[in-house]
């Protein structure tokens, strides 16, 4: 679909030289793998000093809340196998990172639900539709976002999936199991202030900033407009790259899925000029609903400048 959307070919070939080096997966993403080495370590040395009683149990439910949702795109480069060329520890990271926070999740499974997100956006198999709705209702659909994965698997789940639910079904026994033992052994508030809470936290802020705002408004499916169903957030990149995850150029990412997460915004640079003349969605600074830009021929920008800007 991407390729029919921007002619590569047609770029000069230091473009796409620049293009396709941003947008392949490496031998190793070590930005990636810095960030899930720097947040496992941080849940360890958070939960050793909150148990020890070092710091308060809120500070340590603050901590592995924060971190938790920084490292999500840990898990989620692991689905689109941006991680590594290298299969199996592509998986392994990804599995690991998600241990984190949501240690019932097979990370298969997360894969299947999200890439029918990729192939269905906004449209009616679209399993993320659901983390839409009245506006009452969306702090609890993203703070479950989870439970509604596991839900839709159970009700529209193939003979893909259900190895990968049966799994995911087996570890949930086991965390339970697990919490029930920590909390006879007298750490149940442990458990509750430093991975209950935080989860929730965390799929709270990951249901507003990635499963719900870029692709406000949700009126219009992917089958029917690519570059309209998924948004590029302009201005204070500064902040809103980091704080998004550099999901702020989301619909990079639905162009082209192996891009590892920190290459979405060198992308949208480099291929700006190709795709102003496509219809586009763009909030501006810190806007929710975006200016609708409908397709224009872009003026010409040299290579060169482009190359600048994206490397």
């Amino acid at each position: 679909m991407s390729s029919s959307i921007i002619a590569i070919n047609e770029l000069s070939p230091e473009r796409r030289a620049l293009f396709k080096r941003l947008t392949s997966a490496p031998r190793v993403a070590w930005p990636t793998v810095l960030l899930w080495l720097g947040a496992t370590l941080s849940f360890i040395v958070t939960d050793t000093l909150a148990v020890t009683g070092e710091i308060p149990l809120w500070i340590g439910t603050l901590i592995n809340g924060t971190v938790g949702y920084l490292a999500f795109s840990v898990g989620h480069d692991s689905i689109h196998r941006a991680i590594s060329t290298n299969v199996k520890l592509n998986d392994w990271i990804g599995q690991l990172g998600i241990l984190l926070v949501a240690p019932y999740v097979n990370m298969p499974m997360f894969r299947w639900a999200h890439i029918l997100h990729h192939r269905f956006t906004n449209g009616e198999r679209d399993p993320d539709r659901i983390f839409n709705g009245p506006w009452w209702s969306l702090p609890f659909r993203w703070m479950f976002i989870d439970l509604l994965y596991f839900k839709h698997a159970l009700q529209k789940g193939d003979k893909i999936s259900k190895p990968y639910l049966r799994k995911s079904i087996q570890a949930a026994i086991v965390v339970a199991a697990v919490i029930a033992g920590l909390t006879w052994a007298g750490y149940g508030m442990e458990v509750l202030m430093l991975w209950a809470i935080p989860s929730r936290i965390i799929f709270l802020a990951l249901g507003f900033s990635f499963f719900w705002l870029p692709h406000v408004p949700h009126d219009t499916a992917q089958e029917d407009n690519f570059t309209r169903a998924t948004t590029i957030r302009e201005g204070h990149e500064w902040l809103m790259a980091p704080v998004l995850q550099y999901q702020h150029a989301h619909l990079i990412h639905h162009l082209f899925p192996m891009t590892p997460f920190y290459n979405n915004g060198k992308v949208w640079k480099l291929l700006e000029p190709e795709l102003r003349r496509k219809d586009l969605a763009i909030q501006h600074g810190f806007a929710i609903r975006p200016t609708i830009y409908p397709g224009i021929e872009a003026a010409a920008v040299p290579d060169t400048a482009k190359i600048a800007r994206a490397a």
